[in-house]
């Protein structure tokens, strides 16, 4: 049994994922008690708690709340003996992620992030074919989208991406953070430009740009932002032997070489899908059974890091060390 914490949206997707998988009976655990009457009435268990999901036999857990509360929702689950899946990103900075790491290292327990854009068949689709660029010199990222469009049913202001503490592009955005990171190294240092432009009235940066330098030499720049329509999000990279693009919204991969013409592989993979893939994921490698796309909790600390870094760096104008705890 897996209990899920936090059910909105994406509390929810864990839910469906979950009860689709037909071996995995989730219960879950609502932010606000009221939910639990319109849970029940789509047939699923609920708890009060956390403590009572456990006493129903919850061994797993899925921290789906506002970002806020991932610490403290986090922590009471390991309490409780589960082993985790934590939303990203994984806390509110490195500080708070590398405490959830000890606790779950203290108490035995099984620690990973909800980064589910690593289950996209069409970015693995590139990660398989990105040894054939040869030696990859520049990386262009770009997730672009228009927040009052993100959740037409609650006010964007009233959402903790628009909150100060736990919102903005940086943090909201980190997807693209985590997979720079996972396919090509770790950065030593970041160079950022945080910005509110005062557009959509939030207290948090608005758009972001970063560049760095992975270990083997390859540029990296990641641009953000809670602004432009329509959305984008895509990735190129350019190497000694081509190039080679993706593009999630699309859901292709481009492959130039040479003289050849473009090639291109589509995926018809639902965004819905990835929750399933992931959440089965998880459920595996609480059984002993790795996965190279799940993100582990130090894999989460380090995004957080960079994100700490990022903001420095935009205070002060300059390139600024990475520290990872």
């Amino acid at each position: 049994m897996v209990a899920v914490i936090g059910t909105g949206s994406i509390g929810s997707r864990h839910l469906r994922a979950f009860r689709q998988m037909g071996d995995v009976t989730p219960v879950a655990v609502p932010v606000r008690g009221q939910r639990r009457a319109a849970l029940a009435q789509e047939r699923y268990a609920t708890a009060d708690d956390l403590i009572s999901a456990a006493e129903m036999g919850a061994t797993l857990g899925v921290v789906a709340t506002d970002t806020r509360r991932h610490l403290d929702d986090a922590l009471a689950a390991l309490d409780q003996g589960m082993d985790l899946l934590v939303e990203k990103p994984l806390a509110v900075d490195a500080a708070q992620a590398d405490r959830l790491r000890g606790h779950a290292r203290d108490k035995g327990r099984r620690l990973f992030v909800g980064c589910v854009l690593r289950f996209s068949e069409s970015l693995n689709r590139f990660r398989e074919l990105l040894p054939r660029m040869g030696t990859v010199h520049s990386v262009r990222i770009e997730c672009q989208s228009y927040l009052p469009h993100w959740r037409p049913a609650r006010p964007y202001r009233e959402s903790y991406s628009a909150r100060s503490g736990e919102g903005g592009v940086l943090r909201d955005l980190i997807h693209e953070i985590d997979y720079a990171g996972w396919l090509y190294g770790w950065p030593a240092a970041v160079y950022a430009r945080l910005r509110n432009l005062g557009r959509l009235g939030l207290e948090v940066d608005e758009a972001a740009d970063l560049l760095w330098e992975t270990p083997g030499g390859c540029s990296v720049s990641v641009t953000l932002d809670y602004l432009s329509r329509p959305s984008r999000r895509r990735m190129r990279a350019a190497g000694e032997r081509g190039s080679l693009e993706w593009d999630f919204m699309e859901g292709t991969v481009t492959l130039v070489q040479g003289d050849d013409p473009p090639q291109v592989i589509r995926s018809s993979q639902r965004f819905e899908d990835l929750f399933l893939v992931q959440d089965r994921a998880f459920v595996r490698a609480c059984d002993g059974y790795s996965d190279p796309r799940l993100a582990t909790g130090d894999d989460g600390v380090r995004a957080l890091a960079v994100c700490d870094a990022a903001r420095r760096a935009s205070e002060s104008r300059r390139e600024t060390e990475v520290r990872y705890p």
